[in-house]
């Protein structure tokens, strides 16, 4: 017998009972750095929200319910919104062309035709908007909830939420996340990772107003050391510390073009890059060196003593 549902779709319900989820399913999307369909969302509010059917032509009336909801205690708030796309194009619903239209001073966004008829200005303010969704911290998400639902929502919530978003059910064989063997991570890779996310400009100048997180997971499963989110510009970090080998090195070469391709895939913005960098802590040898060239990748050397 099926199990009834608390809720029914009504527009009452969706308000009171699915804006919170809501908003918690997308701030895990931004903060990796990807996008969530509409059909996703209304999957996770019937399986987890307890709501009955909801129609996906309904869903934008969440996610635009939602938004205003954000604006009235946080005017300036990033558009979180535009995360919800359809399948197909990957893009938001001419719903949010309203609040793009507000944000960017821009009427034409705000016409029921514009995704289509201005469809390079509905692309160049998208990729904006998301941009600015993506550099925004989890600490700031948090408080950021907290003011809109009065309730509170710690990162031990929010890395579940992520880690759910990406929990597959098929036994593939894959190794998930990242492996460091029976030993679990090293001391000397730990202290460079922390060091390394907790000191962007540092590593270059132009990363000094940077949003940082580490240990990042991936929707194809993998875990990216250090991540470096910039409004224009994103970077991955790979992290091999003092006592890799030649071996560790050139892994760390196919991890950084694994990782920018599969944060590229993810990401919205066509315009916008996905770096990536191999930090060490040790010269590289000259073959590994012409690796990172060949392949575009930014090295760093970490100077052995940090105080």
């Amino acid at each position: 017998m099926a199990k009834l549902k608390p809720y029914a779709a009504t527009n009452d319900n969706l308000i009171t009972h699915g804006l919170a989820p809501t908003m918690r399913f997308l701030i895990a999307v931004a903060l990796d750095g990807s996008t969530m369909t509409y059909g996703e969302i209304g999957a996770k509010l019937e399986g987890e929200a307890g709501f009955s059917t909801i129609f996906r032509t309904r869903l934008g009336f969440v996610v635009g319910s939602l938004m205003g909801k954000i604006q009235m205690v946080e005017p300036t708030a990033p558009l979180i919104n535009v995360l919800a796309v359809n399948q197909k194009d990957r893009q938001p619903s001419k719903g949010a062309g309203s609040f793009m239209a507000h944000r960017f001073k821009e009427k034409r966004l705000g016409r029921d035709d514009a995704k289509t008829r201005f469809p390079n200005l509905w692309q160049h303010s998208f990729e904006r908007a998301a941009g600015e969704v993506y550099k925004v911290s989890a600490a700031e998400w948090a408080d950021l909830y907290r003011k809109v639902f009065d309730a509170p929502l710690d990162g031990h919530a929010i890395e579940n939420e992520r880690e759910d978003r990406k929990r597959g059910t098929e036994k593939d064989g894959i190794q998930t996340g990242r492996n460091y063997g029976s030993g679990g991570e090293g001391p000397y890779h730990k202290a460079l990772r922390l060091w390394i996310k907790d000191n962007p400009g540092l590593v270059d100048n132009a990363f000094a107003e940077a949003t940082t997180d580490t240990e990042v997971d991936l929707d194809s499963g993998d875990r990216i050391d250090v991540v470096y989110k910039l409004i224009d510009r994103t970077i991955v970090v790979e992290v091999k510390s003092r006592i890799s080998n030649d071996v560790d090195l050139r892994r760390g070469v196919y991890q950084c073009v694994k990782y920018r391709a599969v944060r590229q895939a993810m990401d919205v913005r066509e315009a916008t890059p996905i770096e990536a960098l191999l930090v060490t802590e040790n010269e590289l040898p000259g073959e590994i060196a012409a690796l990172v060239k060949l392949h575009g990748i930014r090295h760093f050397m970490a100077p052995l003593e940090r105080g």
